[in-house]
């Protein structure tokens, strides 16, 4: 087995299946322990070693092999103590990467003491993603080049409108390099765009940004809407 393609998930509730099954589905070996039957059962159509056990017993990771896991996933942060516990035997069975979900700030901070070495917090992080989806809901990311610039297609912003491409300079004032331009009523793009060319409400423009100026650009788009 290649230990870094597998991955223990300590705990099937809805968060702990929805991260077994995604991990099955993309090619990754899973070993699944939970205490309920129900739950188990939930995963073994996709998952092999889905076991049944209290996963704070260390006996009963050594049994299902988690020991050979690289990433063990701690699925349940109800109680402090539980998951706690889980990290100490992850730890003395040697496992390398520690992931645990929890709920509130407190416990996170005492999670990261014990050894944990990623603390998820779901509700803050899926309200951070909802919010920026919608920020940037009308900025499609077409290219990710690396971790600092993409190419990306966005509208036309409210201020371009009548100004040639000139007259904005957008690569020095919004560090923005206009790469093509659709019209409105124009099924593909131009990708040659001359420095007089005048932009009009509903153009589609691609543009090479980094990071920064994507989350700018989002931002000043929803503003519009507002």
């Amino acid at each position: 087995m290649n230990e870094e393609r597998i991955v223990a998930v300590l705990g099937l509730g809805l968060f702990g299946i929805a991260v077994a099954k995604t991990l099955a589905k993309n090619g990754v070996e899973v070993i699944a322990i939970d205490k309920n039957m129900n739950h188990v059962e939930e995963v073994s159509n996709i998952i092999t070693n889905a076991v049944q056990g209290d996963f704070t017993k260390i006996d009963n990771l050594q049994a299902a092999f988690v020991d050979r896991a690289d990433t063990a996933i701690v699925a349940t942060g109800e109680q402090l103590e539980v998951t706690i516990t889980a990290i100490f035997h992850l730890k003395k069975l040697g496992v390398k990467n520690i992931i645990v979900k929890t709920k509130n700030m407190m416990y996170k901070d005492v999670l990261e003491k014990v050894g944990a070495d990623r603390v998820l917090l779901p509700e803050v992080e899926i309200g951070i993603e909802l919010g920026s989806e919608i920020a940037q809901a009308r900025v499609q990311d077409l290219l990710e080049l690396d971790d600092d610039y993409h190419i990306i297609e966005i509208e036309a912003l409210d201020e371009w409108q009548n100004k040639t491409l000139r007259d904005l300079d957008l690569v020095g004032n919004s560090k923005l390099n206009v790469l093509g331009v659709k019209d409105p009523g124009d099924d593909k793009y131009s990708f040659l765009v001359e420095s007089n060319y005048v932009f009009k409400k509903g153009d589609r423009v691609v543009v090479l940004s980094g990071n920064k100026e994507i989350n700018n650009v989002a931002l000043e788009l929803e503003t519009i809407d507002e």
